[in-house]
Order: structure tokens, then sequence, then C-alpha cells
């Protein structure tokens, strides 16, 4: 979370501010600050020589915005495509658990395995244990359910408030709502994980 804030967010909401300061239309200035958004992503995928599906998704969110606000020329749209966008992965997070594959297993081995050995543990006990199992469609379920909230909070405030209050406010609900679901999901992993490990002894 904290590499999330320092490199993926407080670039791209500097990138705005600064641009303001210096006189630069409201327009123009989100363009920049998505457009630094969608480098960062680029970059990482280069210096680590991959690009996997959470990068490509990030990479998309940046494009997509960058491209519907060309399309549209107004500020007020650019920020209400981030709402969308944040609608739309928790569309995709709650089709996951329909399909049997519930992503949030895939981001669990992501952000939150110490090794590999952790990762292959994991395996294991999702492999073996159906307790196990729901406990990452019950994240997945909660995440989803989350990140449609907090869209339908955002999206009206962008027509309320005025752009230069929301550019930075829009990160905050964001990054605030990732943080409580992340905080949340470390407890509740920690303790289905042992709850799972008991049960197949």
């Amino acid at each position: 979370m904290k590499d999330l804030l320092l490199w993926d967010v407080l670039p791209s909401v500097a990138t705005y501010y600064l641009c303001r300061a210096f006189g630069v239309p409201e327009y123009a200035a989100l363009i920049a600050a998505v457009s630094v958004g969608f480098l960062r992503v680029v970059y990482v995928a280069v210096k680590k020589r991959t690009f996997d599906g959470f990068a490509a998704f990030t990479a998309f969110v940046f494009a997509m915005g960058l491209l519907l606000s060309l399309l549209s020329g107004d500020e007020k749209f650019l920020l209400a495509i981030k709402s969308l966008t944040t609608a739309a992965a928790g569309l995709i997070l709650l089709g996951t658990c329909v399909t049997g594959r519930p992503a949030a297993f895939a981001m669990a081995k992501r952000f939150g395995a110490e090794d590999e050995a952790t990762v292959q543990r994991w395996d294991a006990l999702y492999t073996a244990e159906p307790a196990f199992r729901r406990i990452y469609v019950v994240m997945t379920i909660v995440w989803g359910m989350a990140l449609l909230l907090e869209s339908a909070v955002r999206l009206p405030l962008v027509y309320l408030l005025p752009t230069d209050v929301m550019a930075g406010l829009s990160w905050v609900l964001l990054i605030g709502t990732i943080a409580l679901l992340g905080a949340w999901s470390a407890w509740y992993g920690k303790r289905g994980e042992a709850r799972a490990a008991r049960l197949a002894r």
C-alpha cells in the first residue's frame, strides 16, 4: 500500500496540482495526470520485463481514461471515468466468482504471499479444502460490492464539487476504500487460513 501511494498515486495527483499552480486549465491538467499514471505502468512493465494481469488492467484503465477524455473534452467526464472503471472492476471481481476462479485468491498470492513456499501451501489448501476456497469467494464478493459502492458515492460528487477538489478527493476515496479492504482482507484471510489448516489435519 505504501508503494502504491508513493509511486502510483502521488505522481498523478502532484502532476495535476502542479499544472494548476502554473495556470494550466483543469482539463489539460487532468490529461497530464492521467498520462503520468499510464507512463508509470508502462515503465514498471518494461523494468520488470513482465506485464501481468493486474498491470494490464491498470494500463487499460489509464489508456481508456486518456482516450475517452480526448474524445469528450470535458474535465468532469474525465473524473467520472475513474468511477466507471472502478464500477467495472467491481463487476469483473463479482464475475470471477461466477466462473469459479475468485480473483481475491490471485490477488492474495501476488500481494500477500511472503514467498514461493507460501504460494504452494495456499495452492494446496485451495485445492483440498472447500473452507479455504470459501474464504476467497467471500473476499472477492466483498471487494466487488465495496468498489461498486465507492463508485456510486464518488460519481455524483464529481458533478457536485469543483474539479480542483475532486481531483484529489477522488484518489482519497479510492485509496481509502482499498486500504480498508486490504486491512480487512489480511485479518479475514489469516483467520480463515488458520481455520482451514486445522480442518485439514
